[in-house]
């Protein structure tokens, strides 16, 4: 069997048509869908829809839906938070059935294939963990590509020895169980295989942020008793796409937000972590603990934010 592994595909559509049509030609037979299917793009309902409509794929929920789930549970009255101005468009975007759809979705899966098990999460701790693996963060890898640009098979090695470095990690990685693990959220593509267990982290497929504006997709596929991935880039019109993004509903609702994200999608950089961070520092500056902040630190962000 041929997978085509899928992430972070955020509302994105062109984006994922594009990388849907690709995989079609590269002989796919099934789709393995990591989560975060919408939240940042308006076109939600034309994402869901398509995976809803793919005959062969395995589809869970990433830490998006989780926020969809979250938001079933409150009072709209009380959506007041600016910072959440993209969730609360989404939610109320979302037809009932394809909001139905993604909050019934399971958080992990298992597919058995050549006698091994392909486990697929959104996220694994072993690559986000506290104290951070900083080259596994999207901010921290815009900052390194700024200060000396390297490639991403050095990115790869860079990874690599960074992740097996690390003690706890290492000794996570060696208690699984034999298998292939794949992983997505933090929008870098990547892959290793160590022993007899094999990553992938397919990367974003709409909102990639490894300093390439492209849709980010892998291929996974048996051939004998060896396993063969490919890492795939597919180009499509990220001009026409930002233009798309900056004249509907959602960047009406949250201009802010939208000039971020327009930025990241025609750089391939991460400037939300970038200001998410600036957000809580402005939080702690002004003495909010409570989380989320409130409107005025907010405006207070908003205004002192340069990069």
């Amino acid at each position: 069997m041929k997978y085509a592994i899928f992430s972070d595909i955020h509302g994105n559509f062109p984006a994922f048509a594009a990388a849907l049509s690709d995989a079609g030609k590269q002989g796919a037979g099934m789709f393995l869908m990591l989560g975060d299917y919408t939240g940042t793009f308006p076109w939600p309902n034309e994402v869901v829809e398509t995976i809803r409509g793919i005959g062969s794929a395995a589809v869970i929920r990433g830490n998006g839906e989780g926020y969809l789930i979250n938001l079933q549970k409150q009072n709209q009255d009380e959506w007041v938070h600016e910072q959440f101005k993209p969730l609360y468009w989404n939610y109320r975007a979302l037809k009932p059935d394809n909001l139905e759809y993604l909050t019934a979705l399971p958080e992990i899966a298992d597919i058995s294939d050549n006698g091994g098990n392909i486990r697929l999460a959104h996220s694994l701790e072993i690559f986000y963990r506290s104290p951070k693996i900083n080259i596994f963060h999207s901010n921290y890898f815009r900052k390194m590509m700024e200060t000396a640009p390297f490639s991403h098979e050095e990115y790869l090695a860079l990874a690599r020895e960074a992740l097996l470095s690390r003690d706890d990690a290492l000794a996570e990685i060696n208690d699984l169980p034999k298998g292939i693990y794949l992983l997505g959220h933090n929008h870098l593509q990547f892959y290793m295989e160590y022993g007899d267990k094999i990553f992938i982290n397919p990367g974003s497929c709409g909102g990639a942020c490894d300093c390439d504006t492209s849709a980010a997709y892998t291929i996974l596929e048996c051939v004998g008793n060896d396993w063969e991935i490919t890492e795939r880039r597919v180009k499509y019109n990220v001009e026409l796409t930002a233009e798309g993004v900056r004249n509907s509903g959602l960047a009406a609702e949250s201009p802010v937000w939208n000039g971020i994200i327009e930025r990241q999608l025609i750089t391939g950089k991460d400037y939300f972590g970038e200001f998410v961070g600036h957000l809580i520092s402005t939080s702690r500056e002004l003495g909010q603990t409570e989380y989320p902040v409130n409107n005025d630190v907010w405006d207070a962000a908003v205004k002192t934010w340069k990069i």
